[in-house]
Protein backbone atom coordinates (compact mmCIF):
# COMPACT_ATOMS: atom_id res chain seq x y z
CA UNK A 1 0.00 0.00 0.00
CA UNK A 2 3.00 2.61 0.31
CA UNK A 3 3.46 2.73 -3.27
CA UNK A 4 -0.03 2.11 -4.48
CA UNK A 5 -1.44 5.16 -4.18
CA UNK A 6 1.58 7.42 -5.46
CA UNK A 7 2.33 4.54 -8.14
CA UNK A 8 -1.24 5.20 -9.14
CA UNK A 9 -0.68 9.48 -9.45
CA UNK A 10 2.58 9.83 -10.69
CA UNK A 11 1.53 7.36 -13.51
CA UNK A 12 4.49 7.98 -16.66
CA UNK A 13 6.32 10.52 -14.51
CA UNK A 14 7.02 7.68 -12.47
CA UNK A 15 7.65 5.13 -14.88
CA UNK A 16 10.56 7.31 -16.77
CA UNK A 17 12.00 8.60 -13.34
CA UNK A 18 12.37 4.85 -12.30
CA UNK A 19 13.67 3.48 -15.33
CA UNK A 20 15.80 6.46 -16.00
CA UNK A 21 17.62 7.18 -12.66
CA UNK A 22 18.31 10.71 -11.13
CA UNK A 23 20.36 13.24 -13.02
CA UNK A 24 21.21 16.09 -10.19
CA UNK A 25 19.48 15.52 -6.90
CA UNK A 26 17.93 18.28 -4.89
CA UNK A 27 14.38 19.23 -4.26
CA UNK A 28 13.39 22.21 -3.89
CA UNK A 29 11.25 25.19 -3.33
CA UNK A 30 11.91 27.35 -6.21
CA UNK A 31 10.31 30.35 -7.43
CA UNK A 32 7.10 31.00 -9.85
CA UNK A 33 10.06 33.89 -11.67
CA UNK A 34 11.58 31.43 -13.70
CA UNK A 35 9.66 28.61 -15.16
CA UNK A 36 10.50 25.34 -14.91
CA UNK A 37 9.12 22.90 -17.23
CA UNK A 38 10.08 19.57 -15.43
CA UNK A 39 8.57 20.25 -12.08
CA UNK A 40 5.42 21.66 -14.39
CA UNK A 41 5.71 18.28 -16.38
CA UNK A 42 5.58 16.78 -12.69
CA UNK A 43 2.71 18.28 -11.90
CA UNK A 44 0.87 18.34 -14.75
CA UNK A 45 1.43 14.19 -15.15
CA UNK A 46 0.26 14.22 -11.04
CA UNK A 47 -3.10 16.39 -11.81
CA UNK A 48 -3.88 14.31 -15.12
CA UNK A 49 -3.94 10.90 -13.46
CA UNK A 50 -5.99 12.21 -10.37
CA UNK A 51 -8.67 13.33 -12.67
CA UNK A 52 -8.70 10.23 -14.52
CA UNK A 53 -8.53 7.65 -11.37
CA UNK A 54 -9.85 9.75 -8.66
CA UNK A 55 -12.27 12.23 -10.11
CA UNK A 56 -14.93 11.54 -7.96
CA UNK A 57 -12.93 12.43 -4.84
CA UNK A 58 -13.29 16.37 -4.42
CA UNK A 59 -9.79 17.07 -2.81
CA UNK A 60 -8.84 20.10 -1.25
CA UNK A 61 -6.36 21.05 -3.51
CA UNK A 62 -5.00 23.87 -1.27
CA UNK A 63 -4.38 21.12 1.31
CA UNK A 64 -2.66 18.60 -1.13
CA UNK A 65 -0.39 21.71 -2.18
CA UNK A 66 0.68 21.73 1.43
CA UNK A 67 0.92 18.47 1.95
CA UNK A 68 3.27 18.21 -0.56
CA UNK A 69 5.81 20.63 -0.35
CA UNK A 70 5.88 20.21 3.51
CA UNK A 71 6.91 16.57 3.03
CA UNK A 72 9.06 17.55 -0.39
CA UNK A 73 11.11 19.47 1.58
CA UNK A 74 11.05 17.38 5.28
CA UNK A 75 9.05 19.92 6.87
CA UNK A 76 5.58 17.99 7.47
CA UNK A 77 3.45 17.37 10.43
CA UNK A 78 2.50 14.45 9.21
CA UNK A 79 5.01 10.93 9.34
CA UNK A 80 4.88 9.25 6.15
CA UNK A 81 3.17 6.14 7.68
CA UNK A 82 0.63 7.58 9.29
CA UNK A 83 -0.27 9.40 6.10
CA UNK A 84 -0.56 5.98 4.30
CA UNK A 85 -2.49 4.33 7.24
CA UNK A 86 -5.03 7.84 6.35
CA UNK A 87 -5.26 6.61 2.83
CA UNK A 88 -5.36 3.05 3.07
CA UNK A 89 -8.48 3.39 5.13
CA UNK A 90 -10.05 6.15 2.72
CA UNK A 91 -8.87 4.51 -0.35
CA UNK A 92 -9.98 0.51 0.65
CA UNK A 93 -12.81 0.93 3.36
CA UNK A 94 -14.15 4.17 2.55
CA UNK A 95 -14.65 5.73 -0.86
CA UNK A 96 -16.21 2.70 -2.26
CA UNK A 97 -19.27 2.67 -0.12
CA UNK A 98 -19.58 6.10 -0.23
CA UNK A 99 -19.41 6.17 -4.05
CA UNK A 100 -22.67 3.34 -3.95
CA UNK A 101 -23.91 5.78 -1.34
CA UNK A 102 -23.79 9.27 -4.06
CA UNK A 103 -25.06 6.70 -6.92
CA UNK A 104 -27.56 5.42 -5.32
CA UNK A 105 -28.89 9.02 -4.01
CA UNK A 106 -28.83 10.51 -7.53
CA UNK A 107 -30.82 7.25 -8.77
CA UNK A 108 -33.69 7.84 -6.51
CA UNK A 109 -33.33 11.35 -7.49
CA UNK A 110 -34.33 10.86 -10.95
CA UNK A 111 -36.41 8.53 -10.77
CA UNK A 112 -38.73 10.76 -9.25
CA UNK A 113 -38.35 13.37 -11.49
CA UNK A 114 -39.16 10.70 -14.02
CA UNK A 115 -42.25 9.48 -11.75
CA UNK A 116 -42.98 13.15 -12.12
CA UNK A 117 -42.96 13.48 -15.99
CA UNK A 118 -39.60 15.48 -15.19
CA UNK A 119 -37.53 13.66 -18.67
CA UNK A 120 -34.96 16.24 -18.58
CA UNK A 121 -31.80 14.96 -17.96
CA UNK A 122 -29.49 16.18 -15.04
CA UNK A 123 -25.66 16.45 -15.52
CA UNK A 124 -24.25 15.63 -12.10
CA UNK A 125 -20.98 16.68 -11.17
CA UNK A 126 -18.21 14.04 -11.03
CA UNK A 127 -17.31 14.58 -7.62
CA UNK A 128 -19.59 14.61 -4.73
CA UNK A 129 -19.52 15.99 -1.31
CA UNK A 130 -20.51 13.17 0.07
CA UNK A 131 -16.95 11.00 -0.76
CA UNK A 132 -16.42 12.84 2.51
CA UNK A 133 -18.54 12.52 5.99
CA UNK A 134 -16.92 16.04 6.67
CA UNK A 135 -14.62 19.24 5.79
CA UNK A 136 -12.27 18.27 8.69
CA UNK A 137 -12.03 14.97 6.87
CA UNK A 138 -11.45 16.23 3.47
CA UNK A 139 -8.45 18.06 4.98
CA UNK A 140 -7.15 15.57 6.40
CA UNK A 141 -7.21 13.19 3.64
CA UNK A 142 -6.22 15.61 1.21
CA UNK A 143 -3.13 16.77 2.74
CA UNK A 144 -1.97 12.70 3.55
CA UNK A 145 -2.34 12.63 -0.51
CA UNK A 146 0.05 15.23 -1.14
CA UNK A 147 2.03 14.27 1.93
CA UNK A 148 2.28 10.70 -0.09
CA UNK A 149 2.96 12.49 -3.34
CA UNK A 150 5.68 15.41 -1.73
CA UNK A 151 7.77 11.92 0.25
CA UNK A 152 7.78 9.79 -2.93
CA UNK A 153 8.83 12.73 -5.21
CA UNK A 154 11.56 13.95 -2.49
CA UNK A 155 13.05 10.16 -2.68
CA UNK A 156 13.67 10.88 -6.08
CA UNK A 157 16.63 13.28 -5.25
CA UNK A 158 15.65 14.63 -8.60
CA UNK A 159 16.21 18.62 -9.27
CA UNK A 160 12.03 19.32 -8.83
CA UNK A 161 11.03 22.77 -7.59
CA UNK A 162 7.96 21.99 -5.52
CA UNK A 163 6.30 25.46 -6.35
CA UNK A 164 5.83 24.36 -10.02
CA UNK A 165 4.35 21.42 -8.69
CA UNK A 166 1.93 23.02 -6.82
CA UNK A 167 1.09 25.02 -9.77
CA UNK A 168 0.44 23.04 -12.58
CA UNK A 169 -1.41 21.14 -10.09
CA UNK A 170 -3.76 24.48 -9.38
CA UNK A 171 -3.98 25.39 -12.93
CA UNK A 172 -5.39 22.00 -14.16
CA UNK A 173 -7.53 21.53 -11.75
CA UNK A 174 -9.40 25.30 -12.79
CA UNK A 175 -8.88 23.89 -16.56
CA UNK A 176 -5.92 26.46 -17.07
CA UNK A 177 -3.20 24.05 -17.45
CA UNK A 178 -0.38 25.10 -19.66
CA UNK A 179 0.67 21.47 -20.75
CA UNK A 180 -2.23 18.97 -21.32
CA UNK A 181 -1.28 15.19 -20.55
CA UNK A 182 0.34 14.23 -24.02
CA UNK A 183 2.55 17.41 -23.92
CA UNK A 184 3.50 16.61 -20.40
CA UNK A 185 4.08 13.07 -21.47
CA UNK A 186 6.04 14.17 -24.12
CA UNK A 187 8.67 16.59 -21.83
CA UNK A 188 9.21 13.85 -19.30
CA UNK A 189 10.31 10.88 -22.23
CA UNK A 190 12.10 13.64 -23.67
CA UNK A 191 13.97 14.50 -20.49
CA UNK A 192 14.28 10.89 -19.23
CA UNK A 193 15.59 9.47 -22.08
CA UNK A 194 17.46 11.99 -24.11
CA UNK A 195 18.73 15.22 -21.37
CA UNK A 196 19.73 12.82 -18.96
CA UNK A 197 21.37 10.06 -20.76
CA UNK A 198 23.64 13.30 -22.16
CA UNK A 199 24.49 14.51 -19.00
CA UNK A 200 25.25 11.61 -17.20
CA UNK A 201 27.26 10.68 -20.44
CA UNK A 202 28.99 14.25 -20.01
CA UNK A 203 29.85 14.01 -16.21
CA UNK A 204 30.81 10.45 -16.27
CA UNK A 205 33.64 10.89 -18.98
CA UNK A 206 34.89 14.21 -16.78
CA UNK A 207 35.04 11.84 -13.33
CA UNK A 208 36.43 8.57 -14.84
CA UNK A 209 39.51 11.36 -16.55
CA UNK A 210 39.47 13.17 -12.90
CA UNK A 211 39.92 9.66 -11.38
CA UNK A 212 42.28 7.97 -13.84
CA UNK A 213 45.02 10.65 -12.52
CA UNK A 214 44.84 9.49 -8.76
CA UNK A 215 47.72 7.57 -7.56
CA UNK A 216 48.11 4.06 -8.13
CA UNK A 217 45.04 3.97 -10.39
CA UNK A 218 46.09 1.59 -13.60
CA UNK A 219 43.40 1.31 -16.90
CA UNK A 220 42.91 -1.86 -19.01
CA UNK A 221 42.17 -1.66 -22.92
CA UNK A 222 38.42 -2.18 -22.45
CA UNK A 223 38.77 1.73 -20.75
CA UNK A 224 38.42 0.07 -16.67
CA UNK A 225 40.18 2.23 -14.24
CA UNK A 226 41.03 -0.05 -11.40
CA UNK A 227 43.33 -0.30 -8.06
CA UNK A 228 44.54 -2.72 -6.14
CA UNK A 229 44.36 -2.19 -2.46
CA UNK A 230 45.47 -5.20 -1.31
CA UNK A 231 46.91 -8.17 -4.13
CA UNK A 232 45.93 -11.28 -1.86
CA UNK A 233 46.78 -15.18 -3.21
CA UNK A 234 47.53 -13.98 -6.94
CA UNK A 235 47.80 -18.13 -7.42
CA UNK A 236 44.59 -18.26 -6.27
CA UNK A 237 43.08 -15.53 -8.81
CA UNK A 238 40.01 -16.01 -10.66
CA UNK A 239 41.25 -17.14 -14.23
CA UNK A 240 38.01 -17.99 -16.04
CA UNK A 241 34.75 -15.82 -16.67
CA UNK A 242 32.85 -19.07 -15.21
CA UNK A 243 34.45 -19.11 -11.53
CA UNK A 244 32.93 -18.42 -8.78
CA UNK A 245 34.06 -15.75 -6.33
CA UNK A 246 32.72 -14.97 -2.66
CA UNK A 247 33.21 -11.11 -2.01
CA UNK A 248 32.53 -8.21 0.45
CA UNK A 249 31.40 -4.81 -1.47
CA UNK A 250 30.34 -1.76 -1.72
CA UNK A 251 29.11 0.04 -5.01
CA UNK A 252 28.70 3.68 -4.93
CA UNK A 253 27.75 6.18 -7.64
CA UNK A 254 30.06 9.05 -9.32
CA UNK A 255 28.26 11.35 -6.49
CA UNK A 256 29.11 8.91 -3.58
CA UNK A 257 25.93 7.33 -2.90
CA UNK A 258 25.86 3.93 -2.09
CA UNK A 259 23.27 2.15 -3.91
CA UNK A 260 24.42 -1.32 -2.92
CA UNK A 261 26.82 -2.76 -0.48
CA UNK A 262 27.31 -6.59 1.10
CA UNK A 263 27.48 -5.33 4.91
CA UNK A 264 24.48 -4.22 6.60
CA UNK A 265 27.37 -1.50 8.15
CA UNK A 266 27.18 0.02 4.80
CA UNK A 267 23.86 0.29 3.98
CA UNK A 268 22.30 3.58 3.79
CA UNK A 269 20.49 4.74 6.89
CA UNK A 270 16.98 4.63 5.18
CA UNK A 271 17.88 0.82 4.10
CA UNK A 272 19.39 -0.05 7.54
CA UNK A 273 16.12 1.05 9.44
CA UNK A 274 13.90 -0.90 6.70
CA UNK A 275 16.30 -3.52 7.62
CA UNK A 276 16.05 -3.42 11.08
CA UNK A 277 11.89 -2.75 10.64
CA UNK A 278 11.12 -6.09 8.71
CA UNK A 279 13.49 -8.12 10.50
CA UNK A 280 14.21 -6.77 13.97
CA UNK A 281 14.67 -11.07 14.95
CA UNK A 282 18.42 -10.77 13.55
CA UNK A 283 19.60 -8.15 15.77
CA UNK A 284 20.52 -8.29 19.46
CA UNK A 285 18.80 -5.56 21.87
CA UNK A 286 21.82 -3.28 21.76
CA UNK A 287 20.74 -3.01 17.82
CA UNK A 288 23.82 -5.19 16.53
CA UNK A 289 23.51 -7.83 14.08
CA UNK A 290 23.69 -11.34 16.24
CA UNK A 291 25.63 -13.51 13.44
CA UNK A 292 28.15 -12.81 11.00
CA UNK A 293 27.09 -11.90 7.41
CA UNK A 294 28.21 -14.18 4.36
CA UNK A 295 29.37 -12.98 1.60
CA UNK A 296 27.60 -12.29 -1.59
CA UNK A 297 28.76 -15.16 -4.03
CA UNK A 298 28.52 -15.46 -7.79
CA UNK A 299 30.12 -16.61 -11.31
CA UNK A 300 31.70 -14.06 -12.73
CA UNK A 301 29.83 -14.41 -16.28
CA UNK A 302 26.73 -13.64 -14.44
CA UNK A 303 27.41 -9.75 -13.55
CA UNK A 304 28.17 -6.78 -15.50
CA UNK A 305 31.52 -6.54 -17.60
CA UNK A 306 33.54 -4.69 -15.18
CA UNK A 307 33.36 -6.99 -12.51
CA UNK A 308 33.49 -9.77 -15.09
CA UNK A 309 36.96 -8.19 -15.93
CA UNK A 310 37.95 -6.72 -12.63
CA UNK A 311 37.79 -9.40 -10.25
CA UNK A 312 40.70 -11.25 -12.14
CA UNK A 313 42.66 -8.34 -12.05
CA UNK A 314 43.22 -9.48 -7.68
CA UNK A 315 44.45 -12.69 -5.85
CA UNK A 316 42.00 -14.43 -3.44
CA UNK A 317 42.32 -12.40 -0.11
CA UNK A 318 42.92 -9.26 -1.87
CA UNK A 319 41.11 -5.76 -2.15
CA UNK A 320 40.68 -3.76 -5.45
CA UNK A 321 38.89 -0.55 -6.43
CA UNK A 322 36.65 -0.65 -9.60
CA UNK A 323 35.64 2.31 -11.01
CA UNK A 324 33.54 1.18 -13.92
CA UNK A 325 32.20 3.12 -17.34
CA UNK A 326 28.91 3.34 -18.34
CA UNK A 327 29.32 0.90 -21.69
CA UNK A 328 31.04 -2.00 -18.43
CA UNK A 329 28.17 -1.40 -16.60
CA UNK A 330 24.34 -0.51 -17.34
CA UNK A 331 25.14 1.25 -20.49
CA UNK A 332 21.98 3.52 -21.68
CA UNK A 333 19.47 1.42 -19.28
CA UNK A 334 20.24 1.84 -15.85
CA UNK A 335 19.32 -0.19 -13.19
CA UNK A 336 16.14 1.80 -10.99
CA UNK A 337 16.32 5.21 -9.53
CA UNK A 338 19.80 5.33 -8.46
CA UNK A 339 21.41 4.66 -11.62
CA UNK A 340 20.66 6.50 -14.37
CA UNK A 341 21.41 5.84 -18.08
CA UNK A 342 25.13 6.49 -19.15
CA UNK A 343 26.49 6.11 -15.34
CA UNK A 344 29.99 5.07 -14.50
CA UNK A 345 30.11 3.22 -11.24
CA UNK A 346 32.49 2.58 -7.95
CA UNK A 347 32.77 -0.77 -6.13
CA UNK A 348 35.40 -1.39 -3.42
CA UNK A 349 35.67 -5.35 -2.94
CA UNK A 350 37.44 -7.88 -0.76
CA UNK A 351 37.79 -11.16 -2.63
CA UNK A 352 37.10 -13.73 0.18
CA UNK A 353 37.39 -16.50 -1.93
CA UNK A 354 37.70 -18.01 -5.25
CA UNK A 355 36.33 -21.52 -6.70
CA UNK A 356 37.78 -22.65 -10.00
CA UNK A 357 35.08 -23.50 -12.74
CA UNK A 358 35.60 -27.39 -13.50
CA UNK A 359 34.20 -28.98 -16.67
CA UNK A 360 30.90 -31.32 -15.61
CA UNK A 361 32.06 -34.63 -16.16
CA UNK A 362 30.76 -36.39 -19.60
CA UNK A 363 27.42 -38.51 -18.80
CA UNK A 364 28.48 -42.12 -19.21
CA UNK A 365 27.17 -44.17 -21.66
CA UNK A 366 24.46 -46.89 -21.15
CA UNK A 367 25.88 -50.33 -21.40
CA UNK A 368 24.21 -51.95 -24.23
CA UNK A 369 21.75 -54.73 -23.25
CA UNK A 370 23.06 -58.46 -23.17
CA UNK A 371 21.74 -60.60 -25.93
Amino acid sequence: MKKMIFTAVLAGAALFAACSGKSTSGVRMGSLSTFDSLSYAFGANIAGSVNYQMGDIPFDMKAVAKGVEEAALGKSSLDHDQAIELLQDYFMNKRGERARAVAEKRAAADSVRMAEGDSTRVEYPRADEAMFESEKEREEISYAFGNDIGFNVAQMGMPIQVVWINKAMEEASEGKARMNDMEAQQYLQYYFMVKVPAENKAASEKWLAEVEKRSGVQKTESGLLYKVVAAGDMEAKAKDPRDEVAVHYVGRTREGKVFDASKFENFTKERQETVRKSNPALFDEKGNLKEAEEPARFALNRVIPGWTEGMQLVGKGGKIILWIPAELAYGSRGAGRDIGPNEALEFEVELIDVVPFVEPAPAAEEEAPAK
